[in-house]
Parts: C-alpha cells; sequence; structure tokens
C-alpha cells in the first residue's frame, strides 16, 4: 500500500520535491524509484508508487542507472591532485624512455612553470631504473620538473627544481642522480608547492574537486601538513568546495604543540591528523618494518647509502627496514595534547612496526586520560595495512576510525604483487 503523503492530495507540490524514476535503488531490493523532500528521501518503491506519492512532482528518468547515497573521499590532497590533472598522469607510461617522451611533449606545449607529474611505476618496465637528474633536464630542457611515484613517497627532480629547493640536498633521502625519497622527498614537495601562486592553487582545487563531484562524491576530507604545502591551502580547499556545494572536512597533519594547536583552530580544522606520517610507503621502501624488506639491497635505487637514517626521533634504524618519521613519545604526546583539546590525533601509518607504534601511543594516552576521554576525541589512523590481530580490540575499544583504502591491496596485493615482491609471505596477511 502507497503511503501518502502529509499534505492533502489538493495542495500544490512544493518545489523541494524530486522524483526519480527508473533506476536501481542501492540497499533497496526491487525499488525504481525515489522522492526528495529538500535534503530527505521520504519514499523508496516503484515507479508507480512513487508518482501517486508525490503526484504532480518534477520526474526524472535514471534510465536504468544505479542510485547510491552520495560517497565521501576520506583521503584527499585536492590541490596536489589538480595539479597532477593539470600536468603529467604517469600510470601507464611502459618504460624510461616512455616517461622522458612525454617530459619533453608536455614541455613543448607548456613553456613556463614547473612541470608536476605522478604515476610511474618502474617494476613494469624492462629495465626498472628511475630516470636520473640527467635525463630529466635534457628532457624537460632544463625546466623545473617533479614526477612523483606512484605512491608519492618518493620522487625524481631536475636540476632547475633542486636550485629553487636548496634546502633539500642536505635532507635525509636526497641522491645526487635526483632520485628523493623519506625527509628530501618531503622537504622538496612541501616547498615546491610554495612555487604556486594562490590563484593556481585555488584552481588545481577546482579541478580535483570538480572531478570528485562528478563520481558522486558529496563531501571529502582534505588531508593538508607542511611536508605538502602552506596551511592556507585547506582555507582554499575549503572555499573551493563552498563554491562548489561540496562538504570539506579539513585537517592538518603537524605535531601538537601550542603553534599547531592555534594554526589547527585557525583555519576550522577537526584535527591534527590525516598524514602525519609515522612511516612512508611499501612501493619507495620507506614503511616502517620490524625486519627488512624481502628484496632489501643497497644497491636498489631506494636504499640511501651513506646516510644513518636517524628518522625524526632518532632511533638509527636499518635502513632496510623503513624509515620512521615519529619516535614513541612524540605519537604518545600528541594523541595526549589532541585529547586533552578535543581534537583528533590521527596519524599515517602502513608498516608493520608505524602501525604498532601508533596504537601504542594510543594506549599511553588511555592510561594517561581515561580510555573514555580517547575515545570521544574519535582519533583516526590512515592506512593501517599492517596490523597487528593483538592490536584490534584496542582500536575498537578506544573508537578509533580506521581510514583505509581498499585500492592499494587492489593495485599492489595478490600473489604477484608489489606487496609480495617487498614483504614475502608477511603480505598475506595485509589489509585484513
Amino acid at each position: 500500500m502507497t503511503p501518502p503523503r502529509p499534505a492533502a492530495a489538493s495542495a500544490p507540490v512544493p518545489a523541494a520535491v524530486r522524483l526519480l524514476t527508473g533506476g536501481r535503488i542501492l540497499g533497496a531490493p526491487g525499488a525504481t524509484a525515489l522522492v526528495t523532500e529538500g535534503e530527505l528521501i521520504t519514499f523508496v518503491g516503484s515507479d508507480d508508487q512513487a508518482r501517486q506519492y508525490a503526484s504532480g512532482a518534477p520526474e526524472t528518468t535514471l534510465a536504468g542507472r544505479l542510485l547510491t547515497p552520495a560517497f565521501v573521499d576520506a583521503h584527499l590532497h585536492a590541490v596536489q591532485t589538480g595539479q597532477m590533472m593539470a600536468g603529467l598522469d604517469l600510470h601507464q607510461v611502459p618504460s624510461r624512455t616512455a616517461l622522458l617522451d612525454a617530459v619533453a611533449a608536455y614541455v613543448t606545449r607548456h613553456r613556463s612553470g614547473v612541470v608536476v607529474g605522478q604515476g610511474w611505476d618502474e617494476r613494469e618496465w624492462a629495465d626498472p631504473r628511475p630516470p636520473t637528474r640527467t635525463e630529466l633536464d635534457r628532457a624537460g630542457s632544463g625546466a623545473a620538473v617533479y614526477l612523483a611515484r606512484i605512491d608519492v613517497h618518493s620522487a625524481v627532480v631536475s636540476t632547475a627544481l633542486l636550485a629553487q629547493l636548496p634546502d633539500v640536498s642536505d635532507a635525509v633521502g636526497f641522491s645526487a642522480d635526483g632520485l628523493l625519497t623519506r625527509e628530501a622527498h618531503h622537504l622538496c614537495r612541501g616547498r615546491m608547492d610554495r612555487l604556486f601562486s594562490d590563484a593556481e592553487r585555488r584552481a588545481a582545487a577546482r579541478a580535483a574537486l570538480r572531478s570528485a563531484a562528478a563520481l558522486g562524491v558529496a563531501w571529502v576530507h582534505e588531508l593538508g601538513g607542511p611536508h605538502l604545502g602552506p596551511l592556507e591551502d585547506l582555507t582554499r580547499v575549503a572555499d573551493v568546495g563552498g563554491e562548489l556545494g561540496l562538504g570539506v572536512v579539513t585537517y592538518w597533519g603537524e605535531l601538537a604543540s601550542p603553534d599547531a594547536l592555534e594554526r589547527a583552530r585557525r583555519v576550522g580544522a577537526a584535527g591534527l591528523a590525516g598524514d602525519l606520517c609515522v612511516d612512508g610507503a611499501i612501493g619507495s621502501r620507506t614503511a616502517a618494518l620490524w625486519q627488512p624488506y624481502a628484496d632489501a639491497s643497497l644497491s636498489h635505487p631506494y636504499a640511501v647509502e651513506g646516510h644513518a637514517d636517524a628518522g625524526h626521533g632518532g632511533d638509527g634504524r636499518d635502513l632496510q627496514r623503513g624509515a620512521r618519521y615519529l619516535d614513541d613519545a612524540e605519537i604518545a604526546n600528541h594523541v595526549e595534547q589532541c585529547t586533552r583539546e578535543g581534537l583528533q590525533a590521527g596519524f599515517h601509518c602502513i608498516g608493520d612496526e608505524a602501525v604498532a607504534a601508533a596504537v601504542s601511543g594510543l594506549r599511553a594516552a588511555a592510561t594517561r586520560l581515561g580510555a573514555e576521554r580517547v575515545r570521544a576525541a574519535r582519533h583516526r589512523l590512515e592506512h593501517v595495512e599492517m596490523v597487528d590481530p593483538t592490536d584490534f580490540a584496542t582500536l575498537a575499544d578506544l573508537g578509533v576510525v580506521a581510514s583505509v583504502q581498499p585500492a592499494f591491496d587492489a593495485l599492489w596485493g595478490g600473489p604477484d604483487g608489489l606487496y609480495q615482491a617487498r614483504l614475502g609471505r608477511r603480505a598475506d596477511t595485509m589489509n585484513p
């Protein structure tokens, strides 16, 4: 039986009422139509039932399309995404030569500015060697070039770009041949983004958010941080979201301090979280592991020979076990300070050692402040790819949000994937 509308049948249909028919409604087997009134869905059922319910309402046919709730993208870097969309998409380049040819063609079309690209993956190349700085200089005709690997935790750069970022050459992870990883890549990425104007950064954010909206995304979580770009980017992305009708939740990835907390409040950030990195990524061999990478070798291009990687906390770890950017005390203190302020704390953590460190910090804060206060702050962890089964109880008890990326497992999981190559049998338990 079709339920009657609350208003009398003779009453005019409010302008906010909308009738969608001829589709497939997710979560409602057999339903083909729904009615919305303002921001509420007030009816789901058959086409005829919906027409009876909302007689006189404007009707739009879905022509068999699937109708779902709007999506939320919980891990976005809108400015960097927009820059890549306007720059070089390198996800499909089949070789180093093809990559260099793409750079040369791009520079021919675009005579000024920084060349930004992303997505190359040397594992599929016959000669799996990243391009060198000399090769980029030649292909780019002396332009400033930044090309991020597919996981965006390492990149190759040109001489002209390094000349504008002098401190990068002194950081752990710098290689004279132009491959940057670890702290050198963080410095490069954060400072390079200051080479773009306000208008350019807003245009990049607009391109990314328009693309998100076209894919059915209604809300995004924008994850910023000093290693990604300036604090003002959070405001830029929120402004552009407002223009386009997208909701934006912002996070600032900086360790808690009085100044950092003030910065987060000033831009309306939900927390000091998101991409505050405990470690890096498996593809770039910077995810922090208890045991060495299965394919570890100091001859590999991602090994930083000659540097004693003290990490952020000075733990002097073996380079073949990845990178730690925060030590245990910093993690615990960060969670505690954010909890006291009622802000979300959070970390990027992928490797088993990094995830364990984040969980340990959450436990320490709960011991000091009580589990209820930690739970109320709704802290979050990004990625959480290698988690010990015994830690799930802690994460559940403390109400931690796991912001995960199933696409990573789709790209790099499986018996012949990157994870198996880097980790061996440890890959079997990833992304549970």
